[in-house]
């Protein structure tokens, strides 16, 4: 007699799977960004991957709010956050960054966005300075206060 325990995931809708561990909500997600738009791979850099990037030039706005693809980014956003409520892209950028980015400028569609923020314009989250400077200051500060006042 053999037993078979086997796994069954739905890539087609990651909502369904039963996310009970880290690696199983992270899968999720990545099924999450594999449902893809006609509309969304007309054009490069349309589609939302696992780097979280998506660059719409000012040409192409109009297009992407209005021709389906917003839509279907919104969708594929509200199931990474569903699948998984922390997630971060490797930009280290959380969903709600992309969804207010991506929201902001369909709202006006003037001009287009980039959510890379990694390459022009960097957080102090992901920079060396806010990083080391920050804790190496307040451990400063904490050993000069104990050193003056004999805590």
């Amino acid at each position: 007699m053999t037993f078979c325990v086997c796994h069954l995931s739905d890539t087609t809708e990651p909502r369904k799977n039963a996310n009970l561990s880290p690696f199983e909500s992270w899968r999720s997600a990545y099924f999450c960004m594999q449902n893809t738009s006609y509309y969304c791979t007309i054009k490069d850099g349309f589609t939302i991957g696992m780097e979280g990037v998506i660059n719409v030039q000012d040409s192409d706005i109009k297009n992407f709010c209005n021709n389906g693809c917003y839509d279907h980014t919104l969708y594929v956003l509200t199931c990474i956050k569903d699948v998984k409520s922390n997630f971060f892209f490797q930009t280290k950028q959380p969903v709600s960054y992309v969804w207010n980015v991506t929201s902001r400028a369909c709202a006006t569609q003037l001009s287009g966005f980039n959510t890379n923020v990694t390459n022009h314009n960097p957080n102090s989250g992901s920079s060396l300075y806010g990083r080391v400077y920050m804790p190496l200051v307040s451990a400063l500060t904490t050993m000069a206060f104990i050193a003056t006042f004999g805590v």
